[in-house]
């Protein structure tokens, strides 16, 4: 597989986003299986960043959703614009033919790291989580939490919560995903320093990331949103 490069097309209007997370929390939507029988609306309050599919869960639920595929693009433009942007949603990509090609008013585009962790571009890692993650810490997010950060097929074979009918599930594609998170931990400290990441997550093969049980940071959760110290899985 030929080795991913930076972006470095020469484009007008890209986005310099605001830091107007700055000490917050931020959760990231991602696409795993483990979110099927998760309840949404437990977000309404929350900041969110959502991954692709996402958006249709609406901008109630998700404040900002990413996308970094093409083909992804060329299949939901229509209802991202009329469905998702407006009532409110924002839609950011850091996917190269779409920031060349198209200026939609309502797209916000960024440019494009192969690699790790920027403040002023968005990191790719092989997957749009990678892009979200990158996002929550730019916008200054204090702690960001994955969700749905599986890293391995569901016990059905399938690869999302979501339909997926674009790419055929592969195992080796997280293998490739959780290999570049490796990089964007070692980074994490010297770009955002301060800033935390933890995986909320049961049964995710992503390690790099601190694990948080999921009933138990819920409920804790509920029981007191001002405290940020929650029970972590042992090793």
């Amino acid at each position: 597989m030929p080795k991913a490069r930076d972006d470095k097309t020469d484009v007008k209007n890209f986005w310099t986003p605001e830091p107007f997370w700055e000490g917050q929390d931020v959760f990231i939507y991602g696409g795993g299986t483990s979110l099927k029988s998760f309840d949404p609306s437990i977000l309404i309050d929350e900041n969110v960043i959502g991954c692709n599919d996402a958006y249709t869960l609406g901008s109630e639920i998700c404040d900002i959703c990413v996308f970094g595929d093409f083909k992804w693009y060329n299949k939901h433009v229509d209802a991202l614009k009329d469905m998702y942007v407006k009532n409110g949603g924002i839609i950011v990509t850091n996917e190269p033919k779409v920031c060349s090609r198209f200026n939609h008013p309502w797209l916000k585009k960024m440019r494009r790291q192969s690699q790790g962790l920027s403040k002023t571009k968005l990191g790719w890692n092989c997957n749009t989580g990678g892009i979200a993650l990158n996002l929550a810490l730019i916008l200054g997010a204090a702690r960001v939490y994955l969700l749905g950060f599986d890293m391995h097929l569901g016990e059905d074979g399938q690869s999302n919560w979501h339909p997926n009918t674009l790419d055929r599930p592969r195992q080796k594609v997280y293998d490739r995903m959780m290999d570049c998170f490796k990089l964007v931990v070692k980074q994490l400290s010297e770009v955002f320093p301060g800033q935390e990441v933890f995986n909320v997550n049961d049964n995710s093969s992503l390690k790099a990331f601190p694990i948080l049980r999921f009933d138990e940071f819920w409920e804790q959760r509920r029981e007191n949103k001002s405290s940020h110290t929650y029970i972590r899985e042992a090793g």
